[in-house]
C-alpha cells in the first residue's frame, strides 16, 4: 500500500505569521526519509523586520535573506517539492498558519492542499510531560541536538516531526499515515483559496470562523497543563488567529469562553485594541473583570500569550 507524504517547518522573522525566513521540508515514502529540501526566505515586505527574539532563536538575520527567494518563489519550491502529498507538522496550526498569512500578505490566493499535525497525534499516542518537539522527539529516540540553532533549525524540525509521525505509525502498527489518523479518529486539516479546516478529532471544531467555540475534547491527555481549564482570550494573539488558539486549546481538553465569569479559570492578555476600550480606559472589559474576581478572592489566573503558547505546548 502506497504511503507518501511531507513533513514541514517554518522559522519566521518576527512575531506575525506572515514573516516566513526559512522552511525546511522532509520527504518520507513507504516509512523511509527519502529526501530534504531547505531554503531561507524574503519575508512580505510588510513583515521584513527581524525581531532580535526571533533572531536568536534561529540565527538568522535581515542579511542572510537578502538574495534569499521572495515567498511566491519559495511557496512554489514548496509546492512542487510537495507534489499534491499530504504535510506533516508539529503545531500544524503554526505551520500552515505561515503559509496562509504570508499569501494573504503578498495578495495571493491560498494553495489547496491537506495536511496532518503530529502534535494531536502524540497527545493522543504517549502520555508525556511535554509535547513539544524536542521532548517528543527524545521520546521516539530521534532527538533534535541542537534545537532552534544557526539558522538550520527548519530542516531539523521537518525531519524531527517525520520521525514523529512514523514512531506513532509504528506504534499503532498502521502502515499508512491515513490509518494512523483513521485510527485515532482524527481528520486531515485541509487549506483550500477560500477556507481551511484544522486537523483534529473527527467532530471537533473545524477552525472556520463562523463556527461556535469547540468544546473540550474528551480523549485530550488529563496531564496536559490546560486540561479541564476554562480560558477566556483578550486581544490580539501573535501567532495564530484567535479561533486557531480556541480550537487548539479545545483539542488538548480546555474549554474556550467568550466572556470572563465566575467560572473562567484564565484569562490570556494578547496585544490590546485600544479602540474596544470604553472611553477613559487602558485595559478591556474582560481584564478589568478577571481583575475584579480576583480582588473578591476568586481562584483565576492572568497571563500574557507566551506563557499561554507555552502552557498549550505542556
Amino acid at each position: 500500500m502506497s504511503d507518501t507524504w511531507v513533513a514541514i517547518d517554518f522559522e519566521t522573522a518576527n512575531a506575525h505569521r506572515g514573516s516566513p525566513c526559512a522552511v525546511g521540508l522532509t520527504a518520507v515514502d513507504q516509512g523511509r526519509i527519502t529526501d530534504r529540501m531547505y531554503t531561507l526566505i524574503r519575508p512580505p515586505a510588510a513583515y521584513r523586520h527581524f525581531d532580535p527574539y526571533n533572531t536568536r532563536i534561529h540565527g538568522i538575520g535581515s542579511s542572510d535573506v537578502e538574495s534569499a527567494p521572495s515567498w511566491a518563489e519559495a511557496l512554489q519550491q514548496i509546492l512542487t517539492f510537495a507534489a499534491g502529498r499530504t504535510l506533516v507538522a508539529h503545531n500544524a496550526a503554526f505551520d500552515l498558519g505561515v503559509l496562509r498569512d504570508a499569501c494573504t500578505a503578498e495578495g495571493s490566493p491560498w494553495p489547496t492542499l491537506r495536511y496532518a499535525c503530529s502534535l494531536v497525534v502524540a497527545r493522543k499516542t504517549w502520555r508525556l510531560i511535554s509535547y513539544a518537539l524536542p521532548e517528543v522527539a527524545r521520546h521516539v529516540d530521534a532527538p533534535l541536538n541542537e534545537h532552534h540553532q544557526a539558522g538550520a533549525d527548519a530542516d531539523a524540525d521537518a525531519d524531527a516531526a517525520a520521525n514523529v509521525m512514523l514512531a506513532a505509525m509504528r506504534h499503532h502498527e498502521a502502515a499508512t499515515l491515513d490509518q494512523l489518523l483513521e485510527s485515532l479518529n482524527i481528520i486531515h486539516g485541509a487549506v483550500a483559496p477560500n477556507e481551511w479546516s484544522g486537523s483534529r478529532s473527527k467532530g471537533k471544531y473545524t477552525g472556520k470562523s463562523s463556527a461556535p467555540l469547540p468544546g473540550a475534547n474528551p480523549d485530550a491527555d488529563p496531564i496536559g497543563a490546560l486540561y479541564g481549564k476554562t480560558v477566556c482570550i483578550t486581544g490580539t494573539l501573535s501567532r495564530m488567529k484567535r479561533a486557531e488558539a480556541q480550537a487548539a486549546l479545545a483539542n488538548v481538553g480546555g474549554t474556550p469562553v467568550p466572556k470572563v465569569s465566575g467560572k473562567t479559570d484564565i484569562l490570556v492578555v494578547a496585544t490590546p485594541d485600544p479602540r474596544r476600550f470604553a472611553i477613559g480606559s487602558d485595559k478591556s472589559d474582560k481584564q478589568k473583570t478577571a481583575e475584579r474576581l480576583l480582588e473578591a478572592g476568586r481562584d483565576i489566573e492572568i497571563i500574557g500569550e507566551a506563557d499561554f503558547f507555552e502552557r498549550l505546548n505542556s
